[in-house]
């Protein structure tokens, strides 16, 4: 027991004559250099956390916009093998009656075929101007409320509630537009010589093999790096009720607005309600395609790669710098030696001072990334061609990044104070 207290006695005055050593040389040391190890911790901080988070905010950002512009916290689709979902009307009434639920979108669908040159028949050889495409039945209002649909509109005007005869149509299927035009993609077809005002032909096939043809003078023209948005076509949802051989009360997707929080256990309510009804019912996150997950964990691994580079950087230079400090006091060390400080007492001195630069420039790192970089980035995204990108960084992730740099911080100021403290004493003392 005696023995136990005696170390802790002398680790306690260890740490206190370590403080105080460094606090000296702190002080005495010149502030342009303090400034400039603390400015490269806070460009290591930075690159720890920035360009991790730049990189999983290219993919983030594209989910925020999925579910801002297209699905929802809740989107509701057709089961597989299905083309509607079963007991739509009821589903509608549910819906509506939820507390939880703020807004949803019904939203009618058809795999329809387009024809854009209706002056002229297509000569000998020639590829006829037209392709297939998904057709989508919204309501308006609803849809506005739920998306802000009239924000992707580029050129020419909205639709009007219940108005028909016209359509609005993606960017990316006009050869004027799409952004793959000029791309020489084999099977890509695009709508050339259509724009707004140019008068199309829709033409829908029935499973009983008839054919429903109908003319649309196109109105608007959508574009968004959301692809539900910039390859389809949107048309009145009365209009495409009528339009459709069957199952006209059947809606083929409905996108539901609601606390984000809360998405999980309302897609739950939601499968329970319809049953054995046939539908595919998921939050935001779960309807994002796989391969997006897949970009999401690649960039993670990549970003925490080159993050990685900065620490070590860091690390060099705090041992460089601790140890060239050493390296020129090491008469002064083996004189504080001789006169009786622990060899532990000097060497926590340097720790201290790894600490204080790692501290302030995390310290100051976080202050920035929070305070500045954060909400910069979310109101002025980097225009990528298929997301806007964020900066995505949490607490908690900053957190681990402070923890892991001060680590190494510190072990890079304890080795070479180990090294030059347990040289030999009269010999540092006489410089030899």
């Amino acid at each position: 027991m005696k023995k136990l207290r005696a170390l802790q006695r002398e680790y306690f005055h260890a740490l206190r004559v370590g403080w105080f050593l460094a606090l000296r040389q702190i002080k005495r040391s010149g502030k342009g250099t303090t400034a400039l190890i603390i400015f490269i911790m806070v460009l290591t901080f930075l690159n720890l956390v920035v360009v991790s988070g730049l990189l999983l905010g290219l993919i983030t950002g594209s989910f925020v916009q999925f579910r801002d512009a297209y699905s929802g916290e809740v989107i509701i689709t057709a089961a597989e093998g299905m083309d509607h979902i079963e007991n739509s009307p009821a589903l509608v009434n549910f819906l509506e009656s939820h507390p939880k639920v703020e807004a949803f979108s019904p939203r009618y669908g058809a795999g329809v075929t387009v024809l854009g040159t209706l002056t002229r028949l297509p000569e000998k050889n020639e590829r006829p101007n037209q392709l297939s495409m998904r057709v989508m039945g919204i309501d308006v209002e609803r849809e506005e409320v739920v998306t802000g649909f009239s924000r992707f509109l580029k050129y020419g005007e909205h639709l009007a509630p219940g108005e028909e005869g016209y359509m609005l149509i993606g960017a990316n299927l006009l050869k004027k537009y799409s952004a793959f035009a000029d791309a020489n993609i084999p099977g890509l077809d695009l709508l050339d010589d259509v724009d707004v005002g140019s008068r199309v032909r829709m033409t829908l096939s029935r499973k009983d093999g008839g054919i429903v043809r109908k003319d649309f003078i196109i109105k608007g023209i959508v574009k968004s790096k959301v692809d539900e948005i910039s390859t389809r076509m949107f048309i009145s949802n009365q209009e495409l009720r009528r339009l459709l051989p069957i199952n006209k009360e059947q809606l083929q997707e409905i996108a539901v607005r609601t606390d984000l929080e809360y998405a999980p256990r309302l897609v739950e309510e939601i499968k329970t309600f319809m049953g054995s009804y046939a539908a595919r019912v998921q939050t935001s996150d779960e309807a994002i395609p796989s391969f997006l997950r897949d970009i999401e964990t690649t960039f993670g691994v990549l970003g925490n790669a080159l993050s990685s580079i900065g620490v070590v950087v860091a690390s060099i230079t705090v041992f460089i710098v601790i140890f060239i400090n050493a390296v020129t006091k090491r008469k002064f060390i083996g004189i504080m030696k001789g006169i009786g400080v622990s060899p532990r007492a000097i060497e926590l001195s340097y720790v201290f001072q790894a600490f204080f630069y790692g501290f302030f420039g995390c310290l100051i790192g976080v202050l920035l990334t929070f305070g500045f970089l954060e909400p910069y980035f979310a109101a002025n995204p980097i225009d990528f061609p298929f997301s806007d990108g964020i900066l995505v960084v949490t607490p908690t992730g900053a957190a681990l990044r402070v923890a892991i740099l001060m680590a190494v911080t510190l072990f890079a100021g304890y080795l070479p104070a180990k090294l030059i403290v347990r040289r030999n004493t009269l010999d540092a003392i006489l410089g030899r």
